[in-house]
């Protein structure tokens, strides 16, 4: 069995297979469980799937609960399972922001920043990627926003001192997901 956290409003799956073969976990979309990750216990029994996936979910998590969040992933998976998990790159776009400029610039140059940006200003475009996810007055926007930040050693870090081990990066398979190009991480850890 496999879980998705967050998924994402158009329900694609993570690996292309019908969304019959699914479970979902959310607190705002039409779900099979619906709480809040990393805030409460989730309403699932221990070793209960073989997969796990959450793609930009654990940003939203404030950071001093993101290891409740990952240790019951940990505790729901079973053994030899796999969570997989996409952030935001923080460490790689601040990475690009300070050290080329014109490079940063001209991978956000089409990005339309919730029309928040019409100067196309770099420092504006840099704090929207590492604090948005709704723009101002979006509905139910405050649960939206960045409360942590990754790269993919922290990302590593966060899994194996939850328990998971062998983590590797993800590449994005782009058939079956977009993902958020440039500016993200993927990790997958196992129990």
């Amino acid at each position: 069995m496999k879980l998705e956290i967050g998924p994402h409003a158009t329900r694609r799956t993570p690996d292309g297979e019908s969304q019959e073969s699914w479970h979902t976990l959310d607190n705002t979309y039409q779900a099979t469980y619906r709480c809040h990750w990393g805030s409460q216990r989730l309403p699932i029994e221990s070793e209960t799937y073989t997969w796990v996936h959450a793609s930009h979910v654990l940003e939203h998590i404030p950071w001093w609960k993101t290891d409740d969040a990952v240790s019951e992933v940990y505790r729901i998976l079973k053994p030899g399972g796999r969570f997989t998990v996409w952030v935001p790159d923080a460490v790689g776009i601040m990475r690009m922001y300070e050290e080329d400029p014109e490079q940063f610039m001209h991978l956000e140059k089409d990005w339309p920043c919730g029309n928040m940006n019409p100067e196309k200003d770099p420092w504006k475009f840099l704090n929207a990627r590492i604090f948005w996810g709704a723009r101002p007055g979006e509905l139910g926007q405050e649960q939206h926003f960045h409360r942590a930040m990754f790269g993919h050693k922290s990302l590593c870090h966060v899994l194996k001192k939850n328990g998971f081990h062998s983590t590797r990066p993800l590449e994005r398979n782009l058939s079956v997901d977009k993902g958020h190009g440039w500016m993200e991480v993927g990790v997958e850890g196992l129990k």
